[in-house]
């Protein structure tokens, strides 16, 4: 009997805990964060797949040029977002949600096509090493894959916006066609391997485009009432991560004209595998962005997410820095080279997880001038730091500037969240 009533317990509260867990994905924080989760992770492992076959398939001088085509790429979309891909989620229930998705689509989509052809009109002037842009038909594929990158990422905006992450992990899921894209290009050398990206882009932005409409009506045609509206918030936003992305996106670049095509791969494939670190970060901090412009309590999304992250950021943490030698095997010997990058990196995320969930409660403050100045010391510290460190240490200077300035960031955070009152 007693036995049996220890059974009956332990159902029991497999029961409570089953009807707990189903309770809890209706939740949107957590169904959004969950599916956001999914989206990066699949991303994620599939990018860290990619990159694995391509380092079997092509020398790493090859993808060492590649990273900074792909990074050149990123750096283009990001500034040609103009900051809509946060006013799409602040404004979109405050506004008509067909004209904030049209107008941040339409315009992104211009601003994207006039800064390719900018970049392309100069790239051979900067970086030999990327001459074969000199090419029309490398240089047109290139603009058309910038453009339609640009469309992808605004459909994912749009997707997060809607509070519909599950077409957002969709689009993810189109975009895994990339890996096996990768054999019949090899051919082209390194840029076979932005050739298997950017028709990647070309499919699964025809197919984001298409789950969109279906949720609403996509038209070319800009909204002037929300654009003034919302130009003081997408303005900052934009500036302040305009500040936050661009020393990631511009280090390949400095990588391969400071260190050489080898060190350039050495580095992108440390940073690639740090990354799967802060997904679940990333994750509840868009998350908890988009709950809070749909007016749900703060401050106890705040701690609920606080406590989702921590269950998942330490078991990455401890996994990858004591089998990242493995992990970097997998790669090839020559990448093992990148293991001190890569543990410097790891034992930083206490810091990247922190700053992370400052950003959305700042914005949904509105305070936008705030989030600039940290930003702007991020930017400032993180690259007056990498070029001496760099030159001094190799590609490991990069870790130890990334560290110093995430220290430096977390010390700024406590600061201004005891001035706020936030602890």
């Amino acid at each position: 009997m007693k036995g049996s009533g220890i059974v009956n317990f332990i159902a029991e509260k497999r029961t409570i805990s089953a009807e707990h867990l189903f309770i809890s994905l209706k939740d949107p924080l957590y169904r959004n964060s969950v599916f956001l989760l999914l989206g990066r992770l699949l991303n994620v492992g599939v990018g860290f797949l990619f990159w694995l076959i391509a380092a079997r398939l092509y020398p790493t001088e090859e993808v060492g040029v590649a990273t900074a085509l792909i990074s050149s790429l990123g750096l283009i979309v990001f500034i040609s977002s103009l900051g809509f891909n946060f006013s799409l989620i602040r404004f979109i229930n405050i506004h008509i949600k067909e004209n904030v998705l049209s107008t941040s689509i339409v315009i992104t989509t211009i601003a994207s096509a006039f800064m390719a052809t900018v970049y392309l009109l100069i790239v051979n002037d900067v970086l030999q090493n990327i001459s074969l842009l000199q090419k029309s038909g490398y240089a047109f594929f290139f603009f058309i894959t910038v453009v339609t990158n640009s469309m992808f990422f605004m459909s994912g905006e749009a997707f997060k916006a809607l509070r519909d992450t599950k077409d957002f992990f969709m689009q993810n899921l189109v975009l895994s066609v990339r890996v096996p894209l990768l054999l019949p290009l090899v051919f082209l050398g390194n840029f076979g391997i932005f050739g298997a990206i950017g028709v990647t882009y070309i499919v699964s932005t025809i197919f984001s485009i298409y789950l969109l409409n279906k949720r609403t009506s996509i038209q070319t045609k800009i909204d002037k009432g929300f654009l003034k509206e919302s130009f003081t918030f997408s303005s900052g936003n934009y500036v302040a991560s305009l500040l936050y992305e661009s020393p990631s996106l511009i280090m390949p670049t400095i990588m391969l004209a400071l260190l050489g095509k080898e060190e350039a791969a050495l580095y992108y494939i440390a940073f690639a595998i740090s990354n799967l670190i802060w997904i679940a970060p990333m994750s509840m901090s868009t998350s908890l962005f988009i709950e809070g412009s749909y007016g749900e309590g703060l401050k106890r999304n705040i701690i609920r997410s606080a406590g989702a992250v921590s269950i998942l950021l330490f078991p990455s943490i401890i996994l990858i820095y004591f089998f990242g030698e493995n992990i970097l095997q997998i790669f090839g010997e020559d990448y093992i080279q990148s293991l001190p990058l890569l543990h410097v990196l790891v034992l930083s995320s206490f810091f990247v997880a922190l700053h992370n969930f400052i950003v959305p409660i700042l914005n949904l403050q509105m305070k936008i001038k705030t989030l600039i100045k940290i930003n702007f010391i991020r930017f400032s510290v993180l690259l007056g730091l990498s070029y001496p460190f760099l030159t001094k240490y190799g590609i490991i200077g990069f870790g130890y500037a990334w560290m110093i300035t995430y220290i430096i960031l977390t010390l700024v955070t406590i600061r201004i969240s005891r001035k706020e009152g936030w602890i």
